[in-house]
């Protein structure tokens, strides 16, 4: 889900970062903090607190596994030679809701230099997006770290486009992806695709390596 200026140009820089959508993550949440009132002795809310944790971890683990796919499925296709209709054949291989309940969606993230937007933005709109276009939560002028796929995108389409780096809790988590090498997740957000459902949703990310360059 590393910004010019911010995360030095390292062997371990990805090209880009598989990042998944998670809902029902928040609903477990709620469900905790439900169980956190007053009425309830403080042995009845450790269970319910440990089992909660249990399932939060479970969950988190078979998002970390979708991931994995996702990633391998980007590194056979190749990160410079991916192309949307790829990306939706290696999606539509999956059943995400009965496989990763509570997932919204699989996609990828591009690193976009500034000074390369142009040509990024050419090349995505020749690959079956033609009003494809680069959006901000928040004003930012350093690297672009852009969704350029996501699957299903018929409940994801308004994430399209849109570079997590604008806003700061995305690109947080982004950042600690990539520099260390493993799943992050993002703190609560409000998904532009959902915005009904304010701060109830997270990103995890996971970042894709050129070979050899890690």
């Amino acid at each position: 889900m590393p910004s010019a200026g911010v995360v030095k140009h390292r062997r371990w820089v990805p090209a880009g970062v598989v990042l998944v959508l998670g809902l029902l993550l928040a609903g477990l949440a709620a469900r905790w903090q439900a169980r956190d009132n007053a009425s309830r002795v403080e042995l009845t809310l450790q269970t319910t607190g440990a089992s909660i944790a249990d399932q939060l971890a479970k969950r988190l683990q078979l998002y970390e596994n979708g991931l994995r796919g996702a990633r391998g499925a980007v590194i056979a296709a190749g990160i410079d030679t991916l192309r949307r209709e790829t990306f939706r054949t290696y999606h539509e291989s999956l059943d995400v809701d009965r496989q990763f309940p509570g997932a919204r969606g699989f996609g990828f993230i591009r690193r976009v230099a500034v000074d390369s937007e142009a040509g990024f933005l050419a090349k995505a709109r020749r690959d079956g997006a033609p009003e494809f276009k680069i959006r901000q939560l928040e004003p930012y002028g350093g690297e672009r770290y852009v969704i350029q796929y996501i699957e299903p995108v018929d409940r994801n389409q308004a994430a399209v486009g849109l570079d997590i780096a604008s806003e700061a809790n995305r690109r947080a988590a982004a950042q600690q992806a990539a520099s260390g090498g493993q799943a992050a997740i993002t703190r609560p957000i409000t998904l532009v695709q959902a915005t009904g459902q304010a701060q109830r949703s997270f990103l995890l990310l996971l970042p894709v390596y050129r070979p050899g360059l890690r």
